[in-house]
């Protein structure tokens, strides 16, 4: 019997020895941001046994036996951590956070031969044209996204104002929301959507129809606009190009052409990513402040594509109010091509001043029911995005059961903060008074708008103090009518002015419109608002102080828009001018007479209009009773115009035709920087006088004006025939960024040139009398050689100033001009 009993306990002692298998599960995620880290390494101290987490920063580790009670826990970008665990635990649950750090690479030495990094990266740059799935026909896919926007870092200061006091007292009752600093966090936006994503690349279209939103913010509703933006569209990170866009800057793919220039590498490790054999390349800038990111890269042995990258940009990185940005991805392969299917960015805003608080954006992506190389129609991605009719939905089951991941505790909490802040009574003022500086409107009535408020007043030397009231219609008025108009009234010449506008919509898909217009008003020779091709504050700058060349203007437009096909709009109209000039002018009614033809001083025009816009790519919403365009992805925008002038009708007094064409464009040069250009050309035939032909626009300010020439005198050079050529370069700080003490300013360089190309024809310089001396006529043709400016600056200095030193090159013997001249200009840019 007790032999028996040893052989059974025994037994039973191998038994349990045998089953026990010790299980370590966990999470680890960031400590600032809260976020899961994917793609840590969990290590076992002191041994080789480990795995790294997945893309929602979950890990279990189950183990034979626990030869050490500590792991260790290590991801680039972060301060590595060391866990105690429990050797007499089977089962342990660890909840593990990790401090970012500034990035360092791994010291290595090479004795002999190459980094055997760079023979991996070689081969992932070999293979990009293959590997890249925006080169595949086509795939579409199931997308759920999800943006976060959390105020943070809000100093004591900030804390003791009335405003922040309200809101804490507001939320106090409810729960606090904090870092594990336990400093205060203050939800502001939370939104989900459910969508459907289409790409085709020849052509190159693509279209997202937004199925389902769900949107909790401050100051912002579940409205149309909103719902196009949160989707899939604007998340889109792809590394195989040589410049990844990251909120409109270009940084440095880690396996661009010129990787070398860029980066440095380093071959940490290999391992299998569930069947899939990767190299795990960790990879910096080779100067902090380079457009370029920092982080690690798996890369597939059998393709040499990217399985899983965690790329970061640092706050030294030549960028302005970013602490950190971060963008990690996950990619699957389908039908051998490796297409994401989990994203997640997120973007630490610095505090703008001291005594501000900080910003924290986190956007979250996760792709499925992916199917590749089966294009859709061209004309079904003439949308680039779609709302379903019923795209609002709040019941919590959908959202719960369509998650992939369900919502935690802390942004349960911010659901209900939000509602609570909006309610507070200064809080919807301040909301409100965002809105108005935005958009230029103010509420007045349900329905009715006051605005913009920019125009609202001004002081020149013809009508003194300007005052104007402007209103319109809005979405809750009419979705199919928009109406417009305004009163304005000049205290030094006691006249009223005024127009208006009746804008009937009748397809939003596509965008198809009728405009009716009449104004009555001063205008100013080449400077109205079409021919400036600048913003309305430019434009309500120019209505002060003195004008240039005034005259009183009668217009009546009607005028048809349509949008044919996807990346090309056109419209047709006619319309009818007076001008009655508030400056001596005078013309000859029958040029061919010379001296002897009479001569008058106002004219009429009636004008057949007609324009065509190619914008391949062209990114557009529907904004309730507005289009608005977020320009090209890649390709040019091309506009022709043409405008014929009928005589004799409806009292008109000349016959011409006006032919227009531009064409703009940016090019990524990669590690040299960005290059933004613009051609312009056009031909005036017919004889009319100076006001009908193009006045090439000076700039006599100390401030740069864009669109113009800025040391060439206003009405130096008229044409009626003309070619243009404007360019801007921007180093970044590709040069700057190599110097030691210079490089901790963020200064960047640029290079500008202009050049322009004009004839002004005999009838045309005729038809205008030579006057006294003091109203003498100071405009002419270009010659045979064309104008030319070159100039050079530094830019974000002091993060908003532009300083451009330039030269005049050709026409220098003329009086009255600057050869040279330095100007300055205010930017905000990252």
């Amino acid at each position: 019997m007790k032999q028996l009993y040893f052989l059974i306990l025994f037994l039973s002692t191998n038994i349990v020895f045998a089953q026990s298998t010790f299980t370590i599960k966990g999470k680890v995620t960031d400590f600032v941001t809260h976020d899961p880290v994917p793609f840590a390494s969990i290590s076992v101290k002191n041994t080789t046994l480990g795995k790294n987490t997945d893309f929602e920063g979950n890990f279990v580790l189950q183990l034979s036996a626990l030869t050490s009670d500590s792991l260790l826990v290590s991801c680039m970008g972060y301060i590595t951590k060391t866990v105690f665990i429990h050797r007499d635990s089977l089962n342990q649950t660890l909840n593990i956070q990790l401090k970012p750090s500034d990035i360092m690479l791994h010291e290595v030495s090479v004795y002999a031969g190459e980094n055997p990094a760079w023979a991996i990266i070689r081969k992932a740059v070999s293979a990009k044209s293959k590997n890249n799935y925006k080169r595949i026909s086509a795939f579409d896919y199931a997308s759920y996204n999800k943006i976060e926007v959390d105020i943070n870092n809000i100093t004591d200061k900030l804390r003791k104002r009335k405003l922040a006091q309200k809101v804490n007292k507001a939320i106090e009752e409810i729960g606090t929301l904090t870092d594990d600093d336990g400093k205060a966090l203050v939800p502001t936006f939370i939104s989900e959507s459910v969508s459907h994503y289409y790409f085709r690349s020849n052509p190159r279209l693509s279209k997202e129809i937004i199925e389902k939103t769900n949107i909790k913010g401050i100051g912002v509703t579940d409205g149309s606009l909103t719902a196009q933006l949160i989707g899939s569209t604007f998340q889109q990170y792809n590394f195989y190009v040589n410049q990844v866009d990251v909120l409109n800057k270009n940084f440095a793919s880690p396996i661009a052409d010129d990787w070398r220039l860029v980066y440095d590498y380093y071959l940490a490790d290999s391992t299998y990513i569930g069947e899939d054999f990767c190299y795990r390349i960790e990879f910096t800038p080779k100067r902090k402040q380079d457009l370029a990111f920092a982080g690690t890269m798996w890369i597939n042995k059998d393709s040499w594509a990217i399985a899983q990258i965690d790329a970061a940009i640092s706050k030294e990185a030549n960028l302005n109010f970013v602490e950190r940005i971060k963008i990690q991805q996950e990619l699957e392969p389908v039908d051998s091509v490796w297409i994401p299917i989990k994203n997640r960015i997120v973007v630490d805003v610095a505090e703008l001043t001291k005594g501000s608080a900080g910003m924290l954006l986190k956007f979250t992506n996760y792709n499925s029911d992916i199917v590749v190389n089966r294009p859709k129609d061209v004309k079904f991605y003439d949308r680039g995005i779609e709302i379903a009719p019923d795209y609002r939905e709040t019941d919590k089951k959908y959202w719960q059961s369509v998650r992939p991941e369900p919502f935690s505790e802390k942004e349960q909490l911010a659901y209900t903060m939000i509602d609570t802040i909006k309610s507070i009574p200064v809080i919807k003022t301040y909301t409100e008074i965002a809105k108005i500086i935005s958009s230029g409107y103010t509420r007045l009535f349900t329905g009715i708008e006051l605005g913009p408020l920019v125009y609202s007043g001004a002081y020149n030397n013809v009508e003194g103090v300007r005052l104007r009231l402007g209103l319109r219609t809005n979405y809750e008025f009419s979705r199919k009518w928009v109406l417009e108009g305004y009163l304005a009234y000049g205290t030094m010449d006691n006249a009223w002015k005024g127009g208006g506008e009746i804008t009937r919509i009748f397809s939003r898909k596509p965008w198809t419109t009728l405009n009716m217009k009449f104004t009555n008003d001063i205008e100013q020779v080449g400077l109205r608002k079409e021919d400036l091709g600048l913003g309305s504050v430019f434009s309500a700058y120019m209505r002060f102080f003195t004008l240039i060349r005034p005259y009183y203007e009668n217009e009546n437009k009607i005028q048809f828009q349509r949008e044919v096909s996807k990346g090309i709009f056109t419209s047709f109209g006619f319309r009818t001018r007076t001008f009655d000039p508030l400056y001596p002018f005078q013309y000859r009614i029958q040029p061919s007479l010379g001296d002897a033809s009479a001569l008058t001083t106002k004219f009429k025009t009636s004008e057949f209009l007609s324009e065509i816009t190619f914008a391949k790519d062209e990114l557009a919403v529907i904004n309730d009773n507005e289009r608005l365009s977020f320009g090209t992805v890649k390709s040019p925008t091309i506009t022709v115009k043409y405008v014929l002038g009928a005589k004799n009708l409806l009292n008109s007094d000349f016959t011409y035709h006006n032919i227009q064409a531009k064409y703009s464009h940016t090019l990524n040069l990669g590690y040299f920087g960005k290059t933004y250009y613009r051609a312009e050309a056009g031909a005036i035939f017919g004889t009319v006088p100076y006001p009908l032909l193009k006045s090439h626009l000076g700039n006599e300010s100390l401030f740069i004006v864009g669109n113009s020439f800025n040391l060439m005198n206003n009405f130096e050079f008229i044409s009626d025939r003309y070619a243009s050529v404007r360019y801007t370069h921007d180093f970044e700080g590709l040069l700057f960024n190599r110097f030691p003490l210079i490089k901790k300013l963020k200064w960047r360089t640029f290079t500008t040139g202009k050049f322009l190309w004009g004839t002004l024809t005999d009838k045309n310089y005729d038809i205008t009398p030579q006057r006294t001396e003091t109203d003498f006529r100071n405009f002419s043709g270009l010659g045979t050689m064309p104008y030319v400016e070159l100039g050079y600056g530094i830019s974000n200095i002091f993060k908003v100033v532009r300083i451009e030193a330039m030269h005049r090159l050709t026409y220098q013997d003329r009086p009255d001009i600057r050869k040279f001249g330095v100007k300055l200009s205010a930017e905000i840019s990252l």
